[in-house]
């Protein structure tokens, strides 16, 4: 697979959140990415090490306006976005609606400002309907029919992240449009990112409940509790394998895609894991290194 240079700038939103501030750390390892613009809502509990500071430019905005923040893009040349209306898998309709109008809203002013790459934080939720289907190694790909919205149990409620998981859905397909409508002007990939824990990512403390602990176990647990936090785990990211695969898809040459967006699946290389990982190997280079079971 070819490789295209590397974005020299490179605009992250949701730069202060559990993902953007560890693909800002990662950034700022890749000597050919000269300056970094991270924007968020809240940006002054934001910590970073000396070496992102260095090229780092924070700047506070809201999205969901139609503010300065557009004036930022001048030469960006790739965009990353995680921010969302809420992060959370149990937003509402109306944050759903409102990330989707994020999404749309940064993809127009992103190809008006000349950038050539966005990537697009996806989520294992749109595909969060097949967690009770028996599914075998490999066979949930990235071109199945998309069914968003995992059910489980939080430990108080159970939850449903078809709200969520729709959002993800709809940001994906703005993509394909965008990209489409530019001619590859524009070119997108979509990340369907798995389960990534903040901080050290310690994978054994997944629980069935989707909430880290530093308790996790597999003990007395109901057969629909077991089946969740198999599905969690099955999904696990490790920290270098989210870094290394986000900067495989700033990287990625289009030239040697089907069209000018694609969507790829995000987990580590997990052993027997239902995720296929094939479009991601193909399309943009992506090689994960961690198994999830050589922690447990």
């Amino acid at each position: 697979m070819q490789v295209s240079s590397f974005p020299r700038v490179v605009l992250v939103t949701g730069a202060t959140g559990n993902l953007g501030r560890k693909l800002i750390e990662g950034l700022a390892c890749e000597s050919a990415c000269e300056r970094i613009i991270g924007v968020d809502l809240n940006t002054t509990t934001a910590s970073f090490s000396c070496l992102a500071q260095e090229r780092l430019t924070l700047v506070q905005a809201d999205l969901t306006t139609d503010g300065n923040w557009k004036a930022f893009l001048e030469g960006v040349e790739a965009v990353v976005h995680f921010a969302a209306a809420s992060p959370l898998p149990d937003s509402s309709w109306e944050e759903a609606l409102s990330s989707c109008d994020m999404t749309l809203s940064l993809l127009r002013a992103a190809q008006k400002s000349g950038v050539r790459r966005f990537v697009f934080a996806s989520s294992n939720h749109t595909m969060g309907a097949y967690k009770d289907d028996l599914l075998g190694k490999g066979q949930l790909t990235s071109t199945l029919p998309p069914k968003p919205g995992t059910r489980w149990f939080n430990g108080s409620k159970e939850v449903h992240s078809l709200a969520y998981g729709t959002s993800k859905v709809m940001g994906e397909r703005l993509c394909s449009a965008i990209a489409e409508a530019s001619a590859g002007e524009i070119s997108c990939v979509s990340v369907r990112i798995g389960w990534v824990l903040p901080d050290e990512n310690d994978p054994r403390q997944i629980t069935h409940s989707g909430a880290p602990s530093s308790t996790a176990s597999s003990l007395e647990l109901s057969d629909d509790e077991k089946r969740a936090l198999h599905w969690f785990r099955d999904m696990w990211l490790s920290n270098d394998d989210f870094v290394s695969l986000f900067i495989a898809a700033l990287r990625a040459d289009q030239q040697q895609w089907p069209t000018p967006a694609v969507v790829v699946n995000g987990v580590s290389k997990n052993k027997n894991t239902v995720w296929d990982l094939t479009s991601a190997k193909e399309l943009i280079g992506y090689e994960p290194q961690d198994d999830i079971h050589k922690y447990l």
